[in-house]
């Protein structure tokens, strides 16, 4: 994956998950996500958190320090620019950084390529989470869900339950004839089959 295609789909990955954030009222944050353990508003403050870390392991920060992180509170005053805020820095170092060179994450030595995927991965699916949290359609576009289902799915099998990943689901139309689409087969492939009905168009 070439830089052009790192920006065009953290572009269009970013779009979803800050859409599906727009739509959140504070009635919506103790509700619960598409993440069983978590609430909307805690699901709201790892991912806002997961641009700080993903930009302290790009910049090589020590692994007690990113793992600080996770134990605090990210929301700020807009939970909307908090997570901007966090982002543009984690673009810039993404821009900037060698993303060959392998980084300290928690589960293991990953290289900055691998860890921009995961990020990528990370924003269009949490979408998904908090879309079922609040009622709503998950808002991927086409060109995103191909490139996760095409590019991105084998990422998902290997990365596994160390990942955060449940084990996939079955395409459960697969065998009527009716078409998957890559959205399902992605939500599929993560192991959010059971959020599909809830987050997918009807048709």
């Amino acid at each position: 994956m070439d830089l052009s295609d790192i920006d065009k789909y953290l572009d269009r990955a970013e779009t979803c998950w800050e859409t599906a954030l727009s739509r959140v009222v504070e009635a919506d944050l103790d509700s619960p996500s598409g993440c069983r353990e978590w609430t909307n508003e805690q699901l709201i403050n790892h991912l806002i958190g997961g641009g700080l870390r993903y930009e302290k392991l790009l910049a090589q920060a020590p692994p007690a320090i990113v793992e600080a992180t996770r134990g605090q509170n990210h929301l700020g005053e807009d939970r909307l620019e908090s997570f901007r805020a966090h982002e543009r820095a984690f673009r810039k170092t993404t821009g900037e950084c060698d993303l060959d060179a392998e980084v300290p994450h928690r589960i293991g030595p990953i290289s900055g390529h691998q860890l921009v995927k995961m990020r990528i991965l990370e924003l269009a699916l949490h979408a998904a989470d908090l879309s079922a949290g609040t009622g709503d359609e998950w808002p991927i576009d086409d060109s995103l869900a191909e490139f996760m289902s095409a590019e991105l799915s084998g990422l998902i099998v290997e990365l596994g339950s160390t990942g955060g990943y449940a084990p996939p689901s079955a395409d459960d139309h697969a065998d009527e004839g009716a078409p998957v689409s890559y959205a399902q087969r992605v939500l599929n492939i993560s192991g959010r089959g059971e959020i599909a009905n809830a987050v997918l168009p009807s048709h």
